[in-house]
């Protein structure tokens, strides 16, 4: 009798212990009732999980990615030669407005002197003062003989050398809106580039200036409407009407470039309205159609200008570029980006939020849906 009351007093604490046990589990960690019978609980993972749901946006959009597509920059270039070729034979039937225009140039040109030598002293200053921070001082290997009595004392005999870099290391792209609404702001622009122009000459380095349309391959009929730049899946699409009228370059003659800012000039001040008495000056002239002011493609001109600048900065051997817009608002939208389904190849619109993925540098950017 005494060793069977004993055993049920054991197997009493034993009941104790256990129901102490789950006690503690559901009190102390917050156990759940799904968890099976003697099986273990990750509950640091657990936590984790419900804390991620809680990150979770379920208002969220789905974002659209595109890449941004490398081009043939040359397929989108009319030449220097061409455009003053097509403005020269459109401006020869009013001999009056072309005389008149061309002393106003001349008068523009003069007064202009003034301005550009201005912006010449600032370049040079700023590029004396580059050259001296990188100038490198090095030994020529041969003996200074003004100092060869100091060789007790001064372990340095060797004549010295100072080199500075060279001032062909810059380089200017500019990019000329050349859209409707530049109507009333036109000539001054053009006046602008003309300076810009004239100030590369003085200095002497290497310059490019474009103008982006979308007007010249839909006057001169190769364009159909509706059709975009073909490009791999994923790829943002550009439109193929977008055209860069190359206006001046470095590599064209004084007469190339006297002509070039005459007929600019003319046209600036036709759209511009800037004329007083026709009998004095002459009609004005309209440029040709395929010269005339049109859409916006700014995005377009900047994705084709990612590939004609690191060609254009190793072909003329310069160190640096610098690309100046002169432009009066934001682009046209672009059409899209590539997309396939079972219908057949399309173009998804930036209707919700977009990352735009730089193929060079990686970098992603957000941008918004319009």
């Amino acid at each position: 009798m005494g060793n069977s009351s004993s055993n049920s007093d054991d197997d009493g604490d034993d009941a104790k212990d256990s129901a102490d046990t789950s006690e503690g589990s559901e009190v102390g960690g917050n156990a759940t009732s799904s968890a099976p019978a003697g099986v273990p609980e990750a509950k640091t993972d657990k936590a984790l999980s419900d804390a991620l749901k809680s990150l979770v946006d379920g208002n969220a959009n789905e974002k659209v990615y595109g890449r941004i597509p490398k081009v043939d920059s040359s397929e989108f270039i009319v030449d220097y030669k061409t455009v003053i070729d097509e403005l020269g034979a459109n401006y020869s039937s009013e001999e009056k407005w072309v005389e008149t225009s061309l002393g106003e140039l001349k008068e523009f040109k003069n007064d202009s002197k003034k301005t550009v030598n201005y912006m010449v002293k600032e370049f040079e200053m700023k590029k004396s003062a580059d050259q001296y921070a990188r100038a490198a001082t090095s030994k020529t290997g041969t003996l200074d003989m003004g100092a060869l009595h100091t060789y007790k004392f001064n372990d340095d005999l060797f004549k010295k050398v100072t080199t500075l870099p060279g001032a062909t290391n810059h380089g200017m792209v500019m990019v000329l809106d050349w859209s409707g609404s530049m109507v009333d702001n036109l000539k001054g622009t053009i006046e602008q580039l003309l300076q810009l122009v004239m100030f590369c000459r003085r200095t002497k380095i290497p310059f490019e200036v474009f103008a982006f349309t979308s007007c010249y391959k839909v006057a001169s009929g190769y364009y159909n409407r509706g059709t975009y730049l073909d490009v791999n899946y994923g790829e943002i699409a550009i439109s193929d009407n977008m055209s860069l009228l190359n206006f001046f370059s470095s590599k064209m003659s004084a007469a190339e470039e006297e002509k070039m800012m005459h007929y600019l000039w003319m046209v600036g001040k036709r759209y511009n309205r800037t004329y007083e008495d026709w009998a004095t000056t002459g009609f004005p002239v309209n440029p040709p159609s395929q010269y005339s002011l049109g859409g916006t493609p700014l995005n377009d001109a900047i994705v084709v200008l990612m590939d004609f600048l690191p060609k254009y900065k190793k072909a003329a051997g310069v160190q640096k570029i610098n690309t100046i817009f002169l432009t009066d608002g934001a682009s046209n939208s672009l059409p899209g980006i590539k997309d396939n389904n079972v219908h057949g190849d399309f173009y998804q619109g930036f209707t919700r939020e977009n990352l735009l993925i730089d193929p060079v540098t990686n970098k992603r950017y957000e941008f918004g849906g319009y």
